[in-house]
């Protein structure tokens, strides 16, 4: 039976409370999983030393499946020893298997009560804002920003006086090819027939869908991309602590923050290119 967590929306604290006994996962089978990734993947980081010594806000770019995320957050804990509170979609975590492994591989609910909560203690956060939008997008979408109105994050920052990390990756988005799109699957009979019969929640949201993927060779395995991390120089808000910002100021910075995600991202696939001769040539074959 899955021990289910304290609900984010009816009593927050006992939600963070309750989160709180989770820290980066060491167990074996994680490490051995990491491994097995960080062979395959070959990740590598760029300006750590951009990285603060104080609490911050990292956001970025999302690829599909998430597993971007995975990555980064294993990485920069294994390697690096900063270790990051992954904020997700509340629909994620409805599902109590899902949640309960979200929990443990260190992922919280990312309302605005709970982000409150862990910027006044001080954790270390990531965030993609496009979320699951972003993470299900169209290959044609590879590598932009998809964060449709969403300036939440940007009012409980800057409320915060947080300091905000942009950060890009390149390379997941590659992972996989999409041999049925998302929205094609969204509007497939087979979907509807299953919203229909209650098998599929009746407003189930088109980002929540993802694409059918077709990785290595077509199959289900990623393709072994070798994926770059970047860390932008921090951004900081203190001097917005506690003040209420306008629209157009809420606008203009969310607009900083993109520029600096894309200007890394624009900086990893120049460096991928400059450095794409030292994979072998079996790796770029499989990757294709």
């Amino acid at each position: 039976m899955v021990q289910r967590a304290p609900s984010p929306e009816s009593d927050p604290d006992a939600y963070v409370e309750y989160i709180s006994r989770y820290g980066m996962p060491t167990a074996p089978q994680v490490a051995l999983a990491a491994g097995l990734a960080r062979a395959w993947f070959k990740p590598k980081f760029v300006g750590l030393e951009n990285l603060p010594d104080k609490p911050a806000l990292l956001i970025g770019n999302h690829a599909f499946m998430a597993v971007d995320a995975a990555l980064f957050h294993l990485y920069l804990y294994y390697d690096h020893g900063r270790y990051v509170k992954g904020l997700g979609d509340k629909s994620l975590f409805a599902n109590a298997h899902y949640a309960a492994i979200a929990h443990a591989m260190g992922g919280v609910s990312g309302q605005a009560p709970i982000v409150e909560r862990l910027m006044a203690r001080g954790d270390d956060l990531l965030l993609y804002p496009g979320g699951a939008y972003e993470s299900v997008k169209p290959l044609e979408a590879r590598y932009q920003l998809q964060w449709k109105q969403r300036y939440g994050f940007v009012k409980l920052a800057a409320k915060a006086g947080y300091t905000v990390v942009p950060v890009a990756s390149v390379g997941p988005d590659e992972y996989y090819d999409h041999a049925i799109s998302s929205q094609a699957l969204f509007n497939s009979a087979p979907v509807k027939l299953l919203m229909k019969n209650g098998l599929l929640p009746k407003d189930l949201r088109p980002d929540l869908v993802p694409p059918i993927p077709a990785g290595m060779l077509g199959g289900l395995l990623p393709k072994p991309k070798t994926t770059y991390f970047a860390i932008g120089a921090p951004i900081d808000l203190s001097q917005y602590q506690g003040k209420t910002l306008s629209t157009q100021k809420l606008t203009a910075l969310r607009r900083q923050f993109a520029t600096a995600i894309e200007k890394e991202i624009q900086g990893l696939l120049l460096l991928r290119e400059q450095e794409r001769h030292q994979d072998s040539w079996l790796r770029r074959l499989l990757s294709a």
